[in-house]
């Protein structure tokens, strides 16, 4: 039976002194099932106590602190854990102006003052995020996020950029540990080789065991030449001096060594003989066309010689022609050597501080090919590539460092390689964006420090690893619209944060807001399933008496329904219900919410809802 006790104005029940009056200890006992304020509820002491196994709350807002003009004192969530430990809190510090989740000895005693709270630790799924900084990051893969994105590893200031054992300073390529770079695959230099130290190639083809100038003209050799094996000269080519000459007599003999030269009468030909039975004709102008000084190997020097019969033959025209190989174990000094192959140990400048050039001829290349290492030792401390005259690349080693320079304004350093049958760009420095290193594929370090890292993908290096995201001092660790400020995770633009998939939390989940998701059934004259995984429930009958379903639920799951159109009776029927067999929804707001356990679903209040 319901009774009204009805007043026209305020209505007071005082027990003792009352609550004004300072003093007394006489209490109000409301005793019943349930407790219902149709209107606002206004609580004047300074002490509230909910004594309740399950609190529900319908607003969406609750407010802290509320009416403060300005607030010096920490505010939050305090659980005590009794024996089990330290409480946890979520508090937020007014003079550090940020949240902190943890745990603490504060009770809610302690507000006039700051709480102290040790942080700890916050379990969440993937982290996505604009910008990371970090000391230190540890993954197999970072990759661009988006299609033709640049990926940009740079140091600060005028630290390097160290990839193993490489490192990259400004234009310039080093060992770590200032030993060598070592290239053990082929290298294409499309322009100018530069070698700071004792060789320059520069113009000079090198193929096979070929030497040969890139413009196909001559080939100088500066300094004593010294061959150590045959000094061999192939089709014709010519040994070619200047004032240097060796003169002879018009008759007579002249000797050195075990070799005699003779004047002889035929053609005005000269014999060199020896000892060992070799003939040399020092022709002046007989025999073939033009003067010549001519070698013959056992041939009657009074015999008439012909023009391919000689060995060695220098013309008028200062051409040297050699048939045979030529040995020679001494230094052979000339002013130009035109030759298809050189075969030597060493090849050294003619002069104090002259220059080697190697010059190919034409669109020639040089090809130099080493069996074992290939050495350049370059005392100036500087390889320079250039075009023509254009230095367009420089190779240096400051102090115990080694540079890779491109010299020209703005041109980036590429590193490119075959993908099968495809030329990619595996590396791009940017030298219009302060040197950012763009990577086409993959990169795989140890630690990467970086003001900026855009990326697709971060995933640990290892079995079971960790990913360690975290931010410096005060700062937070933004991911996408998603802020986490050390144990505290918020969206960043102050709205909502949605987890679209299941949440488990293994230990005690503490909300300031709701906790709840909304399903909305219609009926319509057969079944309808009522959802486990949505808190409320809201019932719209289209006609009749329609039936729904609930199946039995997890222990301490709470589950609330409610009619919201009334076209009809609903009529729910749990799996199991301890407190009868079915629930009846005739009106408008009629509610029920349940708590399911071990032996069913046992309500906990209803709204005129009926149980059958």
């Amino acid at each position: 039976m319901t009774k009204t006790l009805r007043t026209s104005g305020d209505y007071t029940i005082k027990a003792g002194d009352g609550f004004n009056s300072g003093s007394g200890t006489n209490t109000i006992n409301l005793d019943s099932l349930l407790v219902s304020v149709s209107g606002n509820l206004t609580v004047a002491g300074t002490t509230t106590t909910v004594n309740t196994t399950n609190t529900v709350v319908a607003d969406n807002i609750i407010e802290l602190n509320s009416g403060i003009s300005a607030s010096s004192n920490d505010a939050g969530i305090i659980i005590e854990r009794g024996s089990t430990g330290d409480n946890a809190a979520i508090v937020w510090d007014e003079s550090a102006d940020t949240f902190i989740l943890g745990t603490t000895t504060a009770t809610g005693a302690d507000k006039s003052g700051g709480i102290s709270v040790a942080a700890g630790s916050l379990t969440i799924g993937n982290l996505i995020t604009t910008d990371i900084t970090a000391n230190s990051l540890t993954t197999n893969v970072i990759t661009s996020n988006g299609s033709n994105a640049d990926i940009s590893v740079q140091a600060s200031g005028t630290g390097s950029v160290l990839l193993g054992n490489f490192k990259f300073s400004g234009t310039s390529i080093s060992s770590d540990d200032s030993t060598s770079v070592n290239i053990n695959e082929g290298l294409i230099v499309d322009g100018t080789l530069n070698v700071s130290g004792e060789a320059t190639l520069a113009g000079i083809n090198i193929q096979g065991t070929s030497l040969s100038s890139a413009d196909s003209t001559s080939l100088n050799i500066n300094e004593n030449l010294t061959v150590e094996g045959n000094l061999d000269m192939v089709g014709g080519g010519n040994i070619v001096t200047g004032d240097n000459r060796i003169v002879f007599a018009d008759s007579g003999t002249v000797s050195f060594f075990d070799f005699t030269v003779t004047q002889f009468g035929q053609d005005n030909n000269t014999v060199l003989a020896s000892v060992k039975s070799i003939n040399l004709f020092l022709d002046s102008n007989g025999g073939d066309t033009g003067q010549a000084f001519r070698i013959y190997n056992n041939t009657n020097p009074d015999s008439s010689p012909t023009e391919n019969t000689y060995i060695f033959k220098v013309q008028e025209d200062g051409d040297l022609f050699v048939t045979g190989d030529t040995s020679m174990t001494g230094n052979l000094t000339v002013t130009d050597v035109t030759a298809n192959s050189l075969t030597t140990n060493v090849i050294g400048s003619n002069g104090s501080n002259a220059a080697i050039t190697i010059s190919s001829s034409g669109t020639g290349d040089i090809n130099l090919d080493s069996g074992g290492d290939f050495i350049i030792d370059v005392d100036g401390a500087d390889i320079k590539l250039q075009d023509d005259s254009t230095e367009f690349g420089r190779i240096s080693r400051v102090s115990s460092d080694l540079v890779i320079k491109s010299m020209g304004t703005n041109n980036d350093i590429l590193l490119k390689g075959l993908d099968g049958s495809d030329t990619i760009t595996a590396l791009q420095l940017d030298m219009s964006e302060n040197g950012n290193a763009i990577f086409s594929g993959n990169v795989t370090a140890a630690d990467i420090t970086a003001n900026s890292l855009t990326t697709n993908v971060i995933s640990s290096n290892g079995s079971n690893a960790d990913i360690s995201v975290q931010a410096s001092g005060t700062g937070d660790v933004v991911i996408g619209a998603l802020r986490v400020k050390g144990t505290s995770i918020s969206s960043s633009d102050s709205t909502t944060l949605n987890v679209n998939d299941g949440l488990v939390v293994d230990g005690t989940l503490t909300s300031q807001g709701n906790i709840f998701g909304v399903q909305t059934l219609t009926g319509s004259g057969s079944t309808g399933v009522i959802s486990l995984t949505e808190t409320v429930t809201l019932l719209i009958t289209t006609g009749g008496s329609q039936a729904f379903s609930l199946a039995d639920g997890v222990e301490g799951q709470i589950k609330i329904i409610s009619m919201k159109t009334d076209g009809g009776s609903g009529i729910v029927t749990p799996a199991n219900f301890v407190n009868g067999t079915t629930i009846t929804f005739d009106d408008v707001e009629d509610t029920v919410t349940l708590l399911y356990q071990s032996t069913g679903w046992v309500a906990l209040a209803r709204q005129n809802a009926t149980f059958g």
